[in-house]
Parts: structure tokens; C-alpha cells; sequence
């Protein structure tokens, strides 16, 4: 039983990492409409690689900003 609740842990923590990480990358992507005006640019690189790495593009109807949706 330990075990599981190790295994279950473990899940919650990577899942709750990747949803935060998730979070922060479409608040920062959407959020620097125009990155020289809106933040600086180490902020709009992080929230760039965090929106692209947790599949930012995989979800083309979810987005704002996708051609599908226009």
C-alpha cells in the first residue's frame, strides 16, 4: 500500500509541475502581445520555451491566437 501512495505522490507532484509550468508559459505568451513594450525579454523567452515545451501548439481550438479559430 506504501507503494502506491509513493507512486500516487510522485504523479501529483509531475502533474502539478507541468500545469504550473503550463499555467505561467500562456499567461506570459498571451499576456506580451508585443514582447519590446509589453515585458522584458528573459520573461517572454521563459514563458515562449514554457508555453511551447508543454505543447502550447498541440491544442489548436484552445488557443487565441490560432488560425483555426479566426
Amino acid at each position: 500500500m506504501e507503494r502506491y501512495l509513493k507512486i500516487a505522490g510522485v504523479a501529483v507532484i509531475v502533474l502539478a509541475c507541468f500545469l504550473g509550468i503550463r499555467y505561467l508559459g500562456t499567461v506570459i505568451h498571451y499576456a506580451c502581445a508585443v514582447p519590446e513594450e509589453d515585458c522584458p525579454p528573459p520573461f517572454n523567452a521563459a514563458g515562449q520555451l514554457g508555453f511551447y515545451l508543454t505543447g502550447g501548439t498541440l491544442n489548436p481550438l484552445w488557443l487565441q491566437d490560432s488560425p483555426y479559430t479566426k
